[in-house]
Order: structure tokens, then C-alpha cells, then sequence
């Protein structure tokens, strides 16, 4: 075969042709099996460049008290277990105290709440959920001050429900829902979704409304963890009132 290929052009020419294609198909093959196994590693460089920049436009946004500038971090953390059809639904993060972690804190992506920090060892925490029975979230129209709170009953993992809003309150379909500064967990205007659907008794004084939920639980990877520095100092002040 050797003879024959070098002795004659064509064959030749044959024989490079088909071995620059398996060559070529054996080069990408090995490249897509590289860049999948450093597709994780090049996730999280994301993750933490998103957080950077989350930190850099809330810094530039506090322009009303100099106190206020540098009131929040984000931290970035991956996703390594989540669940989203139980009553009680938690993830698990791959940061803790060691990185800055604490109980309370709160949990949101891009498209919004996720939930709060609920336990917290060295080096993982889990979230309590929006879709957990015993989160509430602290809620407001965007498009007024009005507000309530988010509670979730257990059933879609698409939607909430919006509890204690007053029937002198106007509300549409499609009104945005976002979080509000009386939550000392998250920063103001965080959405939280849309209204769905509402109805009410004309024997009743509130509504019932249901959210379309902006986060979809069942497709979570990366979450950024808020860390809010004036914490402990509003909880200490607010707490005096009780005394």
C-alpha cells in the first residue's frame, strides 16, 4: 500500500485527503470532550465577574446618603442540589461561613428571589425557598408603594401567592411585583414576578392574588448570595422598640 500511494498521485492524493478529515473529525471530537470538562470552571469565572459587576452598579446607584454606597455584596455560589415539587423545598449551595455565608441572608439570579439562607456549615448552606411553606417575602407593587407579602401554597412551582393587599388597592393583570425596603434580607426593587390572576369577595377586604413566579426553579445553576453590611445595625435599633 505504501508503494502504491507513493508511486501514484492520485492515490496519494486520496489517501491525504482522507486522513486530514479523520485527523480533523479526531481533533474536534477531543476539543468538544476538553471544553465540556472546563465548561464548569469557565461557569464559575462567570459567576463571580456577575457578582463583581452586580457590586460595582449597586455601589454607583446610592447617591442619596454616602452611607447607603456599599450597603450590599453579592456573593456568587453554585447549585448542587435543588428541589422544587416538595412542601418544603431547599437548595444546596456550594458556600458557607467560610466565604462570608450567614443564616438569613438572601438568594436571587438574574430573574429575581430565590429565597433566604436557612443553615450554614464551613464550606455549603441551604436555602429555604420561595417555594417552601414557611417563607414570606415581603412584597411591592412596582408601580406604587402598596405592598404585601408572598406566601407560597404548595402547589404549581410557577406560582405564589400575594396575601394582605387591601381592597381600595388597584391591581391588574401583569402589574410587576418587586421586593420593598421594609425586608431587611433584600435590596429594594428585586423582581419577584407578575400578577397572574385576582379576585375578590365583596365581603372581603383583601384580595386574592396569585404571582407568576419571574425564577424557574427547576432550571437554577448559579445564585448570587446578598450580603447586607447595615444588617446587625438595623436589627439592633428596631428591636429597642419592643423594649
Amino acid at each position: 500500500m505504501g508503494m502504491i500511494i507513493q508511486s501514484h498521485y492520485y492515490q496519494a492524493s486520496r489517501f491525504a485527503s482522507s486522513s486530514n478529515a479523520w485527523s480533523g473529525e479526531l481533533l474536534e471530537n477531543f476539543r468538544s470532550s476538553t471544553d465540556y470538562l472546563s465548561l464548569r470552571k469557565v461557569n464559575d469565572l462567570l459567576a463571580e465577574e456577575n457578582a463583581l459587576l452586580k457590586n460595582r452598579s449597586l455601589n454607583s446607584t446610592f447617591k442619596i446618603d454616602s452611607q447607603e454606597k456599599g450597603q450590599y455584596q453579592y456573593l456568587s455560589a453554585k447549585v448542587i442540589k435543588n428541589s422544587y415539587n416538595k412542601r418544603s423545598n431547599y437548595l444546596t449551595i456550594n458556600k458557607g461561613s467560610a466565604h462570608g455565608i450567614e443564616n438569613g441572608m438572601g438568594v436571587c439570579i438574574n430573574d429575581g428571589v430565590v429565597g433566604i439562607v436557612r443553615d450554614v456549615t464551613e464550606h455549603y448552606a441551604t436555602v429555604m425557598s420561595v417555594l417552601n411553606k414557611k417563607t414570606v417575602i415581603s412584597t411591592r407593587f412596582a408601580k406604587s408603594n402598596h405592598f404585601g407579602e408572598l406566601i407560597w401554597d404548595g402547589k404549581s412551582h410557577d406560582f405564589a401567592q400575594l396575601h394582605s393587599v387591601e381592597k381600595y388597592v388597584d391591581v391588574s393583570v401583569g402589574d410587576s411585583l418587586v421586593t420593598n425596603s421594609y425586608s431587611s434580607i433584600f435590596p429594594e426593587e428585586i423582581v419577584i414576578g407578575t400578577v397572574n390572576r385576582f379576585e375578590r369577595e365583596e365581603t372581603e377586604n383583601f384580595y386574592s392574588i396569585e404571582v407568576d413566579l419571574s425564577v424557574d426553579f427547576s432550571n437554577i445553576d448559579y445564585v448570587y448570595v446578598i450580603k447586607d453590611l447595615l444588617k446587625k445595625e438595623r436589627i439592633e435599633l428596631e428591636s429597642k422598640q419592643g423594649e
